[in-house]
């Protein structure tokens, strides 16, 4: 069922209202720190509550939120369009905003440039909230790279050498991700004349090459922002340096926005525009349809991948931001295996779309307050080191409960927010491998049982190293002497664990108000919907047990590697992420530099040809031309007064005239004649 627009205001004035705040936290930060703090704390409450203003024209009456801002982005309009999607990504990321904001009320009195942070805060906050509001892809570029930009600033906030090297890391790769996703956008445009984020805007008549690369290149763009591997590097570099706020966002919130690319791209330009039922079209497009199958297939793929290396890499930390941001990459994995098999799986592909999406809403909230906990301990001991810590469930016990809350979310045991939507998202796997009985799919669902179990194995590592042994004898007196958090840090904390624990014992509020009508804005078959996802019964024997025989597997796995001292192996540089990037970069640069060289010389030659043809001709000319007195050749060459050059010239416009006959008359005039 078609939704039906309503123009409104509310998306121009979400994205409008950080930006004005930030120009009044600018100002008012010279005076008083109270003022921006409130200013900062009110601007992001407001924004949240534009948002959810959103949801009955959306949710409850089916409609579809638009407004254009005429003449911003010539000649393109800057367009903002709000679907049940949009709505979800926007609304977690300005809830978890709130907390982080609220939260950095006193982590940043340790801080310098506290004005700045909460500026550039701000200025995220509006590209990040753009993002997911935009109704073009050029309008949703503009807020990626406002946020990326912004962000930039949050990442180097400290202004160390560390921070700088992981900073320039960061931009760096934005860049790259930025141009990747205007030269898909440009491929876009020029295919099919335009950017609307809609679905089935791409009209396709047969299998077009150009569709395709133009979805890789935005792909590649988005996976970079995502965490997607191997795009992954800059993960683990910017989020330990950042601030904990910033960190909190840059994991759980930011990195959304590249998986919330990905979707519309298979949204858009993985769906074909055709009159008819949806139904119909495997047999209108057999091979559009046969293409968009197997780029799902690769999606799921890179997501099993990057799920994967994620929990490898997690395992081997020993420093907890390190670890939670190797932890976002395995979780980021997760995401994109929805959105692989809503691809692959086409017109059938709703449950892996619907686990997708709520694993965005999850893994936002308990990622940031895993980050906001962790910001904690450097807060009172300015050590993350694992090994350096323990025994902290003493002096700080409600950081410790909310790790161990988020903790057993983001391993998904039941009754808990990521139990919900690792079921759908095992549930999609397994049905991938159910409808084409690819033999490679059922390994790919075990791999995905793997990796569940390894997330549940460093997060008992994390939680006893730091919070359940006994500390070391050179840090029990500095952890003797702490004292409980400050205030702001707890309210932050507690509204995202209080939202956790209302999401894992009402697993089928979000889905049913939220993640369900939003999947109306996809082309997915309605009876499935009904029928198999909405109010499904996540706590049937079999996906019980599934998560216990995962936690088993964790904590045997978890023993094991504590009594073999497995977790303090490290991987050899050599054999690391940054060298194998720094030598693909030096292998890059090399291969351009050659091919660089031998164009120029090419180019060189035929300079050189053209340079002394053009010599010789332009002197020729110089001879022929008209000088009274001093050459005997212009008698014999001009023409009633006509000297060379004119002659030339209507030379060349009499050849024009008669290709313009020939055009215009073809040989009927010759015919005639």
């Amino acid at each position: 069922m078609p939704q039906v627009p309503v123009v409104s205001i509310l998306p121009l004035l979400a994205v409008s209202i950080p930006i004005l705040a930030a120009i009044l936290v600018a100002v008012v930060s010279f005076y008083s720190a109270w003022w921006r703090n409130f200013i900062a704390g009110l601007a992001t409450l407001a924004t949240l509550i534009v948002v959810v203003s959103m949801y009955p024209a959306i949710v409850i009456e089916g409609r579809v939120i638009t407004y254009e801002l005429f003449q911003f982005v010539s000649p393109i309009n800057l367009t903002f369009r709000v679907d049940g999607l949009s709505l979800i990504v926007a609304s977690v990321s300005c809830f978890v905003w709130l907390a982080a904001t609220i939260y950095a009320f006193s982590y940043m009195e340790h801080e310098e440039n506290r004005g700045r942070f909460y500026v550039l805060l701000l200025l995220t906050l509006s590209g990040t909230v753009g993002v997911p509001l935009a109704g073009d892809f050029l309008s949703l570029l503009l807020f990626f790279e406002i946020m990326s930009l912004a962000s930039y600033v949050l990442v180097v906030h400290t202004q160390t050498d560390e921070a700088y090297s992981a900073g320039s890391l960061y931009l760096f790769l934005g860049v790259i991700g930025g141009m990747s996703i205007l030269a898909g956008l440009a491929l876009l445009y020029f295919r099919n004349g335009t950017l609307a984020i809609l679905p089935g805007t791409v009209i396709v008549k047969d299998f077009d090459a150009v569709i395709p690369l133009a979805a890789i290149l935005m792909i590649l763009g988005f996976g970079i922002k995502a965490g997607m591997a191997p795009l992954h590097i800059w993960l683990p570099r910017a989020h330990p340096v950042a601030p904990a706020p910033a960190s909190a966002l840059l994991s759980g919130i930011m990195i959304k926005t590249g998986a919330y690319g990905i979707i519309r791209i298979v949204n858009v330009l993985l769906v074909p525009s055709v009159d008819g039922s949806a139904a119909s079209l495997a047999g209108q497009f057999k091979d559009f349809w046969s293409m968009m199958s197997n780029m799902g297939y690769v999606i799921i793929w890179i997501g099993i991948a990057t799920m994967f290396l994620g929990v490898v890499l997690a395992i081997i930390q020993d420093n907890i931001k390190k670890m939670l941001a190797c932890s976002s990459i395995s979780q980021m994995g997760f995401i994109l295996v929805g959105i692989g098999v809503a691809g692959y799986l086409q017109y059938d592909g709703a449950m892996g779309m619907a686990g997708a999406s709520y694993h965005i809403i999850n893994h936002a909230i308990f990622k940031s307050c895993l980050f906001l906990s962790a910001g904690v301990i450097a807060y009172k001991l300015g050590d993350l080191n694992m090994y350096n810590l323990g025994g902290l469930w003493k002096r700080l016990p409600f950081t410790t409960l909310v790790v161990i809350i988020a903790s057993l979310g983001i391993v998904g045991v039941p009754f808990f927010n990521g139990y919900t939507s690792k079921t759908l998202l095992h549930h999609a796997l397994v049905e991938a491998y159910e409808h084409h009985h690819v033999a490679a799919l059922f390994e790919a669902e075990r791999i995905f049982m793997i990796a569940a179990a390894g997330t549940v194995l460093y997060y008992l590592k994390f939680i006893y190293l730091t919070f359940f042994r006994e500390p070391p004898a050179e840090s029990k007196a500095k952890i003797d002497s702490l004292v409980s958090e400050p205030r702001s840090m707890k309210i932050g904390m507690a509204m995202l664990a209080l939202t956790m624990m209302f999401i894992g014992l009402n697993p089928n509020f979000l889905l049913d108000k939220l993640i369900v009508p939003s999947l109306s804005s996809f082309v997915f078959d309605p009876y499935f919907i009904d029928h198999h996802i909405t109010g499904i019964n996540f706590f049937t024997a079999k996906d019980v047990m599934s998560s216990v025989i995962v936690f088993g597997l964790g904590g045997i796995a978890f023993a094991i590697g504590l009594k073999s001292g497995l977790f303090k192996t490290s991987i050899p540089y050599w054999m690391g992420q940054e060298f194998v990037a720094t030598q693909m970069g030096k292998a890059l640069v090399s291969f351009w530099n050659n091919i660089t060289g031998v164009f120029g010389n090419i180019l060189g030659f035929f300079g050189r040809l053209f340079s002394g043809v053009f010599r010789s001709v332009f002197r020729l000319l110089q001879g022929l031309d008209y000088k009274p007195g001093k050459s005997d050749i212009f008698t014999r060459v001009n023409l009633s007064n006509i000297d060379f050059d004119v002659l030339i010239i209507m030379g060349i416009l009499g050849v024009v005239l008669v290709a313009l006959f020939y055009v215009q008359f073809g040989v009927v005039g010759v015919g005639v004649w």
